[in-house]
């Protein structure tokens, strides 16, 4: 990669870092957004690739990422569980305090999330590797989790509680992959994922802009750069379809440039539209090319359509080309040297102004792994 185009990587992600110091509380935690106080388990793990990251691109010492690790992994082993099961879908960012979904203190709590505990178990398998006095902590934070409840028939069981009854509804939780993505997580903890983590079973080939992908036989299609970013910065693109799919998702964004002359780049972000405030950008839904939803799956041609600047950053890093510079240098309004926003809105280059934690980890993650030379996983990076 030009030098340049390093810096500019570098730079980027010193904003980032600095957007993260700024954010983070007493707790150790980074809410959500820069004005929405709550996180999930997602979040915490974002929090910890940001430290990670940090140390690794030299923006903190040894013993700093140790004390900001610590501080965020001791208030982890003091978080109330749902149901002594699983953590909590959202807690307060100040607190630490189990809240429902309107950010009110919640004896019962949500239920949990399986995706969620899936990139927090990838990251805390991470941290547990990169200090030995940090492994401890990182361990007894496992060990709290009910994996009978949150893994059954060789897939995630997500459960949450409905707001109209109250009562919790236990599912299969993911799609071809997150679903992929977070079992990796389960499964570096030997948890028994076998089914969730294998493509072929649920995935049947769809043709989306000339390029390959996977459909979900089971339908609801979540197919988004995400999972396969995630994947290739952490754990690497391990097995030919990892790496295929993740190119092919790559290659049809650009197909739709080449195509329609809009800078695409699909992800998941927030975005400061009511009332939803999170939307997916997807390559593909139930037969459907290039859609934007809800958290819930609503699907409509009035949502927004941007370009993810984290997505940007972990593809570069990943597969830098023309293309991806091209998308890195028009989502580069949508950063500042305080942090940076989800992104660009489609044909405008107006930034989302929604600053966010996700954003930033994925920024630092994406500066990091040129830094290191290869997925985290890896300790020693084999020689190019």
């Amino acid at each position: 990669m030009p030098a340049d185009q390093r810096a500019f990587m570098l730079e980027s992600a010193r904003a980032g870092w600095s957007y993260v110091t700024r954010e983070v509380t007493r707790a150790g935690f980074v809410g959500a957004t820069r004005n929405y106080h709550y996180l999930t388990i997602w979040d915490m793990a974002s929090t910890l690739a940001s430290a990670y990251s940090a140390r690794q691109l030299g923006f903190i010492s040894d013993a700093q990422y140790v004390q900001f690790a610590g501080t965020t992994l001791s208030s982890m082993e003091k978080l109330p569980l749902y149901d002594n099961a699983a953590f909590n879908r959202m807690y307060s960012a100040g607190t630490g305090a189990k809240v429902d979904g309107r950010g009110n203190v919640s004896k019962k709590g949500l239920g949990w999330s399986a995706l969620d505990h899936g990139r927090l178990l990838v990251w805390l398998k991470l941290v547990a590797e990169s200090d030995p006095t940090l492994a401890m902590r990182a361990n007894a934070i496992v060990a709290r989790l009910d994996m009978k409840r949150l893994v059954s028939g060789g897939y995630m069981q997500g459960e949450e509680v409905s707001g109209k009854t109250g009562k919790p509804r236990m599912y299969q939780e993911g799609r071809v992959g997150y679903e992929q993505y977070a079992a990796e997580g389960f499964a570096l903890w030997g948890a028994n994922v076998d089914s969730a983590r294998d493509f072929n079973i649920n995935g049947k080939p769809v043709t989306v802009m000339g390029q390959s992908l996977l459909t979900d036989v089971r339908g609801g299609d979540v197919m988004t750069s995400e999972p396969f970013v995630m994947m290739g910065l952490e754990l690497g693109w391990t097995g030919n379809t990892w790496r295929r799919l993740s190119l092919a998702v790559l290659a049809a964004q650009e197909a739709r440039f080449r195509q329609t002359g809009i800078v695409t780049m699909v992800s998941e972000d927030a975005l400061p539209v009511a009332p939803s405030y999170f939307f997916y950008y997807l390559l593909y839904r139930d037969g459907k090319p290039f859609v934007v939803t809800t958290v819930s799956g609503a699907m409509s041609e009035s949502f927004p359509r941007w370009v993810s600047a984290k997505a940007a950053f972990g593809y570069h890093a990943l597969a830098p080309g023309d293309y991806t510079w091209r998308v890195l240098q028009t989502v580069k309004y949508a950063g500042s040297k305080t942090g940076w926003t989800s992104g660009v809105y489609e044909g405008t280059k107006s930034s989302t102004k929604a600053f966010n934690l996700n954003t930033a980890a994925l920024v630092l993650e994406s500066a990091a792994y040129l830094q290191h030379g290869c997925a985290f996983i890896v300790k020693v990076c084999p020689r190019p």
